[in-house]
């Protein structure tokens, strides 16, 4: 197992300001935040060096695009796209409803596919190329896509740009093709993994991962593009919360060095672990190549991670306001780095951290 070092921590925002997500975008790192501000950071130094306060009635989402643009989307149904060389809003899409996921993909120019009169949530987006998803809060019995509950995540598949893979709080996984016009011909298959999704997304060419609320990880194989290779069984891995040691978890991600890896938090510890998924005969955690965070955000969540584009540090994101850089206790060197004057961790807020509270507060809805 390895440590993880400190090397530098971002200016702390206003009292009981959550950041949602942080995400890297070209040569920056940006954020979104509950005060419906988005801020975009120098990754080295996490300095911020530029912010655009409002970007949404309620900002809920953010979205990698191409280059130096990037996506965002609220309550108020928009979804923006961003363009970091202007400092501006390049376009803006209406949907009509709350967006609460956004997706993006390359089968067709980018067009506005659906308006609706009717406002609801955008809880989730995707991207790929020229298409963009977005997934909706349920209202009056629809959300947007081919489900019936919020859709709380939104993932195109990067080697088939048609195939788009969505999550919702009714616990369905459901994958579709984005190139059949028709709804019904569009769903390809459906995983009913039992619990409300928190996140999922393609994890190899044929394989789809989902992660509940409550923590319940599986991986599931998809009938493939060919129609003559045979199917992947699913691979169950029950609640992680016992497997790992940890109390939540945050969010998959991945690198071209490390491959997945999984984000897995413990409030007595305050620490943060972030654990490889190695796939051999099947699908296993390497907890012996284990990274540890140690005191990460203290005793808040942390609510979201990603790797830097190099994929030597790792940034994460919390419920104290404040986004902090890691690397390797053997790649780091110097002091960390905090670039408000005299900054340190804020004190921990006391919450009473039951499933039901965790799974209110995870998204920003």
């Amino acid at each position: 197992m390895k440590t993880a070092r400190c090397v530098a921590i971002s200016a702390s925002l206003n009292p009981d300001t959550y950041i949602y997500k942080i995400l890297p975008i070209s040569t920056e790192l940006v954020s979104i935040s509950s005060d419906d501000s988005l801020r975009v950071l120098d990754p080295p130094t996490l300095e911020v060096y530029g912010s655009v306060h409002g970007v949404h009635d309620g900002v809920t989402c953010l979205s990698g695009f191409r280059d130096r643009l990037f996506l965002t989307a609220g309550r108020d149904g928009l979804v923006k796209c961003m363009d970091l060389r202007t400092r501006s809003t390049a376009f803006e899409l209406s949907e009509g409803r709350w967006i609460t996921q956004l997706a993006w993909g390359m089968s067709e120019p980018l067009t506005k596919q659906r308006v609706t009169e009717k406002k609801a949530t955008i809880l989730s987006t995707a991207c790929q190329e020229h298409l963009v998803a977005t997934g909706t809060e349920l209202k009056d019995s629809q959300a947007t896509i081919t489900v019936c509950d919020d859709v709380t995540d939104l993932y195109f598949h990067r080697s088939h740009p048609s195939s788009l893979v969505s999550g919702s709080t009714d616990g369905l996984v459901n994958l579709f093709d984005t190139s059949f016009t028709d709804e019904d011909d569009a769903l390809i298959q459906v995983f009913n993994h039992g619990s409300s999704i928190s996140h999922s997304g393609f994890l190899s060419d044929r394989e789809i991962y989902a992660l509940s609320h409550d923590e319940i990880f599986s991986i599931y194989g998809t009938t493939g593009y060919d129609q003559a290779e045979a199917p992947i069984p699913t691979c169950a891995l029950g609640d992680l919360r016992p497997h790992l040691q940890c109390d939540y978890v945050v969010d998959l991600i991945s690198s071209e060095s490390t491959g997945p890896v999984l984000g897995a938090g413990t409030h007595s510890s305050q620490q943060l672990d972030i654990i490889p998924l190695h796939h051999g005969s099947d699908w296993t955690f390497d907890i012996a190549n284990t990274l540890h965070l140690p005191h990460s955000h203290g005793e808040e969540i942390v609510r979201s991670l990603c790797f830097s584009r190099n994929g030597n540090t790792i940034f994460t994101a919390g419920e104290d306001g404040l986004i902090k850089a890691w690397r390797s206790s053997e790649e780091s060197a110097g002091t960390t780095k905090a670039y408000n004057s005299g900054i340190t961790d804020k004190k921990p807020k006391k919450y009473n951290h039951t499933d039901k509270d965790k799974r209110a507060r995870v998204n920003p809805y």
